[in-house]
């Protein structure tokens, strides 16, 4: 018996009918019979007309999922996703792709998920899924679902470089819902707003940037809501960093700590203590403090280390303590994540080879120094102008003319 075939004998047994009342006078009981066993298959006028008899819309009968299995699939996915286990809501999903699915929120929240999942490695077909689920969304007028579902494309266009074109659709987004005169929950308005903020420093728009991350603290003042406050507060901390402001910096990531720390969210805070010995290493100079924070976040994550910006941050600290070939160990511990970046966070991982290139010419290997040098230059040459870039340009320059003297 087929998914069809079972639909119609259980509504059939539900409604208390025989296969002769079913089949009224348009049909025979034995078509009807093969249908329910799965051994033919009626037309769209028969469908229509055992639609009609049972009391429901045709197209019920066609989906593949009845509104319990859909509701079990439900909740397996959003399990899977609460635990990024991408793999099992690849197996749990991948048979719906195609498939006609009854408009429903059930429906519309696996296939976001399936979307979310498949984007990474596939965008195309994950923003089809994405768009989907938005679809429904509207038709049950869920207009943040929308907005956060959309937003989702937007982040992962601009991780894949496509700043501008981010910020165009996200705008485009924004301004749909205004004129919808939708009322947006407040999260998602905070999390459309803090990727615009993330896309305008990416492309180089600090002043913009800065003036709709003054403009996103305020909104969340007002309201009250702690969501991302901290992500908020750390970014407002490394653009004080950028400009030297070191009273505002103080004051941003102390917030920023607080706030980790008052959501228990170890993550965060792990970042905040990286940022923290990203201060001591690039501004204060304070190695010492530098490394402290450094062992602070090596406890925290219990030794799961990453490979990118805690060896990163060593290694700057120990060359700035004068132990050239320890920190040289620390640099060539790095490599660079498989997850797309942001510009900035570019701009701070291209210094690594930079930093290697420094300690290979104190240790006087100046040919491989300048090869590393050059390829730092290299990566950051179309990113926007940090002090990341003067320090790498500035570094290439160096080695070229000890390489000459030499």
């Amino acid at each position: 018996m087929n998914e069809l075939g079972k639909r119609i004998n259980k509504l059939r047994i539900e409604r208390g009918m025989t296969l002769v009342e079913l089949a009224g006078d348009k049909m025979t009981k034995g078509m009807l019979s093969m249908i329910e066993n799965g051994r033919a298959n009626p037309s769209m006028e028969s469908l229509k007309f055992i639609a009609r008899q049972l009391g429901c819309d045709p197209h019920y009968l066609l989906e593949s999922h009845t509104p319990d299995e859909l509701k079990y699939l439900f909740s397996q996915v959003e399990a899977a996703f609460e635990k990024n286990n991408d793999k099992q809501i690849i197996n749990l999903t991948q048979d719906m792709f195609d498939q006609q699915l009854p408009t429903s929120f059930e429906s519309a929240r696996i296939l976001e998920i399936a979307g979310r999942t498949v984007i990474k490695t596939d965008r195309k077909q994950g923003e089809r899924l994405i768009e989907r689920a938005i679809a429904i969304y509207e038709q049950l007028s869920l207009f943040s679902h929308c907005v956060a579902a959309k937003v989702h494309i937007v982040k992962k266009r601009a991780k894949d470089g496509n700043y501008h074109d981010a910020l165009i659709l996200l705008r485009s987004v924004q301004k749909e819902y205004r004129e919808k005169a939708t009322v947006i929950d407040i999260a998602v308005e905070v999390e459309a707003n803090y990727v615009e903020v993330v896309i305008l420093f990416g492309i180089g728009d600090y002043k913009s940037g800065r003036s709709k991350l003054n403009e996103l603290i305020e909104l969340s003042r007002r309201k009250g809501i702690f969501y991302k406050m901290d992500d908020i507060f750390r970014i407002a901390a490394f653009q004080a960093l950028l400009r030297n402001n070191e009273n505002d910096y103080a004051y941003f990531i102390k917030k920023s700590e607080q706030f980790a720390v008052f959501s228990e969210n170890d993550e965060s805070l792990a970042f905040t203590l990286l940022l923290q010995a990203h201060y001591h290493n690039q501004i204060s100079k304070d190695y010492g403090q530098a490394l402290f924070y450094l062992d602070e976040f090596a406890t925290l994550v219990k030794g799961e280390l990453g490979s990118d910006y805690y060896y990163l941050e060593k290694g700057k600290a120990l060359l700035g303590k004068g132990q050239v070939e320890e920190a040289l160990k620390e640099f060539e511990q790095f490599k660079m994540p498989n997850t797309t970046s942001y510009p900035l966070e570019l701009s701070i991982l291209y210094t690594v080879d930079a930093y290697r290139a420094n300690c290979l010419l104190q240790l006087g290997r100046v040919k491989e120094a300048l090869i590393y040098a050059a390829k730092a230059a290299n990566n950051i040459g179309s990113l926007p102008q940090t002090p990341y870039q003067d320090f790498i340009k500035n570094t290439l320059e160096l080695v070229k003319k000890k390489s000459i003297a030499y």
